[in-house]
């Protein structure tokens, strides 16, 4: 190579790695409080994805009827702010944390992100004319009334 000249490189840069996760709402709040809440306490269901990786935990309740998911996610509240899916309805702060209670795709559920590194910590709830929770504002509601009584375990870090 010549004196002064640079070697070019081509295309776009690698891709970060992607962000490990490795608490698991499943395994990581206790039973007791889980029942507590009126969700069945039998073996959740689990919900795992990759790309971007999710460690997700589904729960049911018989008064009111629901499910809630509970997920350990890569994403940060500013990338979820940013998303077109979700529509910010507020933040807020619970157990110490930031987090964004959102409409997911505009009618289907309620989000509630909490803020924990190096992602969030999000809790669905779905509302529908055929549900028990019909408005976005109950859902949210039920939504933000879990992670509140969760709050005293979240992890220190997801």
């Amino acid at each position: 190579m010549a004196a002064g000249c640079s070697p070019t490189t081509d295309g776009d840069p690698s891709p970060l790695p992607p962000t490990e996760i490795g608490f698991h709402p499943c395994d990581g709040f206790p039973v007791e409080v889980i029942g507590s809440m009126g969700l069945d306490v039998r073996p959740p269901d689990r919900r795992d994805h990759d790309n971007p990786t999710s460690l997700g935990c589904g729960y049911l309740s018989n008064l009111p009827e629901y499910g809630i998911t509970i997920a350990a996610r890569s994403e940060t509240t500013a990338e979820v702010g940013a998303d077109d899916r979700f529509t910010v309805l507020s933040e807020t702060t619970i157990g110490g944390r930031p987090a964004l209670v959102s409409d997911f795709r505009g009618g289907s559920a309620c989000t509630v992100s909490v803020a924990i590194e190096p992602g969030i910590l999000e809790f669905m709830i779905g509302y529908s004319e055929l549900e028990d929770f019909t408005t976005v504002d109950a859902a949210c509601d039920q939504a933000t009334k879990v992670a509140t009584t969760l709050a005293p375990y979240f992890p220190d870090h997801l």
